[in-house]
């Protein structure tokens, strides 16, 4: 005799469906979230607690989501709000380091100029920009989003990205300008380069 019962950890059609249009829809997202994530908090260890809570949070609420509409937008936007929590969350309660260790992380040097300009030159100088700088930056110029679509994930208006984008690049310009000018890029004598 059969049961027309559900078996036990088995989902219900209408259950199923939601899992798999989540999983088709917001799982292919899920290292953009924790490379931008990572790149914005600069700890892979936090980064790994915020794409967490952005595909937890996803979760909870994908009967929301409009199927065909952009999930990577919507995720983004997700990511940022979880960001800007952990954040206050973190400054509420910051973490006390020995002494040596707060000055070796907080002392500023010099580097020298590479001789080639590599992934990690590039990856340095956006982390050493101002985070909200950096958010936009990410957002339109690696992730390749609209501006439009940059200021709804960021909740801010479509001038402040583009006002950000710009003061964003010329802070990147000023970060790289002397490597750039050891490859021949620029004016040698001082101007503006790139």
């Amino acid at each position: 005799m059969t049961s027309d019962l559900p078996q036990a950890g088995a989902a219900s059609p209408a259950e199923r469906s939601a899992t798999d249009r989540f999983e088709a829809d917001a799982m292919p997202h899920l290292n953009d979230i924790f490379r931008t994530a990572t790149r914005i908090l600069g700890d892979s260890a936090r980064a790994e607690d915020v794409a967490q809570e952005v595909y937890l949070q996803a979760w909870k609420s994908f009967h929301r989501f409009e199927p065909g509409t952009n999930c990577r937008a919507w995720l983004f936007k997700i990511l940022f709000h979880c960001v800007n929590h952990h954040r206050r969350k973190w400054f509420r309660f910051p973490m006390l380091k020995g002494t040596e260790e707060f000055i070796e992380a907080n002392l500023t040097s010099t580097q020298p100029v590479p001789a080639h300009l590599t992934d990690r030159d590039i990856l340095n100088a956006l982390d050493r920009i101002p985070a909200d700088f950096r958010a936009v930056i990410l957002m339109v110029d690696v992730e390749e989003f609209a501006y439009k679509e940059a200021a709804e994930i960021l909740s801010i208006p479509i001038g402040t990205v583009m006002s950000r984008l710009s003061r964003g690049r010329n802070l990147l310009k000023g970060q790289l300008g002397d490597v750039a000018r050891s490859y021949g890029i620029g004016k040698a004598s001082g101007g503006e380069c790139l």
